[in-house]
């Protein structure tokens, strides 16, 4: 079995065979941000949401779409069907991705869908350690400026982490390079818990780090406890660390395990 660990490994298969093109046209493609009117003051809406194409999709295999042909189509009708995995892209871990028993994504109620967003920033940590981690004192620096991280909410990592660059420069990396990337320490898990936090997020690919990987030990704590997850991430350095609103727009597919989602930051 492929674990996740290889999972750039053949994604960087997958984009050379789409070519550079495609990696330099999803590459290129910036989230929308807009500010808008709203009750007197100015609402800014931040797009987390990498665009999906089958450059980012990663590994082969992981999207595809065919025109599908009906009695529409000469009114000028348009309709595809797509194949997809769930975890996909910039997406959301149900946690019945890793307790069989546990919610589906069309099992999370929509309060849970719309939180308080608290971002903690490793970048320097990362520069410096690929395989760096939110930690304990991470949490405790975060708090010590911001106060208690509140209930409900989705704690995300900003770790400067560029997926596509990732896979575009895979192979001047060496093997033990390869299989490093930033991600939540397993001792945080008890932390958030405690302060009854709903998410994590991330903007790498997976929400334990790459050495911590077939292992997941941040998986087991965090879905089997009922609680979900957002990997994939883009734009967080842009939002800011404390006082936004987290939405994470997914379609409510009885039984899925994750789901694709359209991640928006509202501040």
């Amino acid at each position: 079995m492929i674990d996740r660990r290889d999972m750039l490994a053949l994604g960087t298969l997958g984009a050379l065979a789409l070519g550079t093109s495609s990696l330099a046209d999803a590459a290129s493609v910036t989230p929308d941000q807009v500010s808008l009117p709203f009750h007197g003051r100015q609402l800014h809406v931040l797009d987390l949401t990498h665009r999906l194409t089958r450059a980012f999709a990663f590994t082969p295999g992981r999207l595809s779409m065919e025109a599908v042909e009906g009695s529409g189509t000469k009114a000028g009708m348009a309709l595809n069907r797509i194949s997809i995995v769930e975890h996909t892209g910039t997406h959301l871990d149900a946690p019945r991705h890793f307790a069989p028993d546990g919610a589906s994504v069309g099992d999370i109620a929509i309060s849970q869908l719309i939180v308080p967003l608290v971002i903690i920033d490793i970048r320097k940590k990362a520069k410096a350690d690929r395989d760096a981690r939110v930690e304990p004192e991470d949490v405790a620096a975060w708090e010590r400026k911001h106060g208690r991280i509140p209930a409900g909410s989705c704690v995300a990592m900003v770790s400067g982490w560029d997926p596509l660059g990732v896979v575009a420069n895979y192979g001047s990396l060496s093997p033990d390079e390869r299989r490093k990337s930033p991600g939540f320490d397993a001792a945080v898990m008890d932390i958030l818990m405690k302060r009854n936090v709903i998410g994590i997020g991330v903007d790498t690919m997976s929400i334990d780090a790459g050495e911590a990987m077939p292992a997941f030990p941040v998986h087991q704590a965090w879905l089997r406890s009922g609680r979900w997850a957002l990997e994939g991430l883009t734009n967080l350095d842009r939002a800011p660390v404390a006082g936004g609103l987290l939405f994470a727009g997914v379609a409510p597919l009885e039984n899925a395990t994750g789901m694709p989602a359209r991640v928006i930051a509202l501040y």
